[in-house]
């Protein structure tokens, strides 16, 4: 794994709002966030779990589907192993919403009621075809030991994207995974994300969840493996933007401001100043500012969708505060850059920008 100053980390994850009639985005927003279940149930041959969005013409954003005739007209069917598909639903707040991860009781699968994915959830051992002495896979032999699984005679697995694998990581603990729905697991390997590094051919993702950190890494390192599957309804133009400076994510329902304070506080200055911008407004987990990088944009960025947000500041030392606290010290904090898409752990009084956003966590 590169060093940290060469390493690009994020994370990312998601949930719906729809914006009626007579209705703000604001309106829209605020009460509806992340923490709604859908109905439970365990693997299924279709790759999803859980209901409908209840939206006429087909799914609501995030939900599962099986083909684009599932979902509305201006949406596809689609998952992980499509770049710009990495995207799902996002839990409210840094750690795991309580009933969100169910196994099933053949201790085979974990299903994510609020994602609609469906983990694998034994890692250890070797997996057929990987050559690692520690039981490890390079990417290439990840990505074909998923495709050739077959768990409880289910087929139709594959290698997460990094913002998949992202959305089981638990920023609240260290390790940085709940060990009820995946006990037994290496906290000192990463795991690979089919995600490949858009800067350097051969690289991919990975996510260690010592911390829940992702980074790049040769894919001829040995890395584990933990496979998924599950789609997802994803609109085909995600941005809105408002009116009154704002941007509105469809997929995950968060109203975000389009320009950015350039005055740079400390995280306590931060956490205080968003409240400041309006109402319901809060400074962004690191989750949710990870849910605005596009990945498939190369260094120097800016990893964002540029139409909807024109004026991001992308250089170096032009790093957010997150919301976030770094669990293992009271002292310091997650920040993301959007110039690279790197992200650091930093003493809470460092100086830094703020942005801020509407609805989803409380």
């Amino acid at each position: 794994m590169r060093n940290m100053d060469q390493v690009r980390r994020c994370w990312v994850f998601l949930l719906l709002v729809s914006v009626g009639c007579g209705r703000t985005a604001l309106d829209a927003v605020a009460g509806e966030g992340g923490s709604g279940v859908l109905k439970s149930g365990g693997v299924d041959s279709s790759g999803g779990t859980g209901g409908t969005g209840g939206t006429t013409g087909g799914s609501a954003w995030g939900m599962a589907c099986t083909g684009d005739q599932d979902c509305q007209a201006d949406g596809i069917c689609c998952d992980g192993s499509n770049q710009s598909c990495d995207v799902t639903r996002l839990p409210a707040g840094d750690g795991n919403n309580p009933g969100q991860l169910a196994y099933a009781g053949d201790d085979i699968t974990v299903r994510d009621t609020i994602t609609g994915l469906t983990w694998q959830r034994d890692v250890l051992g070797k997996p057929p075809g990987c050559s690692g002495s520690n039981g490890g896979c390079t990417w290439s032999e990840a990505k074909a030991y998923c495709a050739s699984l077959t768990l409880g005679g289910v087929s139709g697995w594959r290698l997460p994207g990094r913002m998949e694998l992202l959305t089981i990581a638990d920023h609240t603990r260290a390790p940085a995974l709940d060990p009820r729905a995946f006990p037994i697991t290496p906290d000192d390997i990463n795991f690979w994300t089919s995600s490949p590094d858009i800067d350097t051919p051969g690289w991919a993702w990975e996510v260690s969840f010592a911390l829940g950190t992702p980074s790049i890494e040769d894919g001829a390192v040995y890395n584990k493996v933990r496979c998924v599957r599950g789609a997802r309804c994803v609109p085909k133009a995600r941005f809105a933007v408002l009116d009154g400076g704002l941007v509105q994510d469809k997929l995950t329902g968060l109203v975000w401001q389009q320009q950015i304070s350039e005055v740079e506080m400390t995280w306590a200055e931060a956490l205080s100043y968003c409240p400041t911008v309006g109402p319901g407004f809060r400074l962004a987990t690191v989750k949710e500012l990870a849910s605005l990088m596009d990945l498939v944009v190369a260094s120097p960025g800016p990893t964002v969708d540029t139409s909807a947000f024109p004026n991001l500041p992308t250089i170096a030392g032009a790093a957010f505060w997150a919301s976030t606290p770094y669990v293992i010290s009271p002292g310091a904090a997650w920040m993301v850059f959007f110039g690279n898409a790197d992200s650091a752990i930093e003493d809470t009084s460092f100086h830094s920008r703020a942005w801020c956003v509407n609805g989803g966590s409380s």
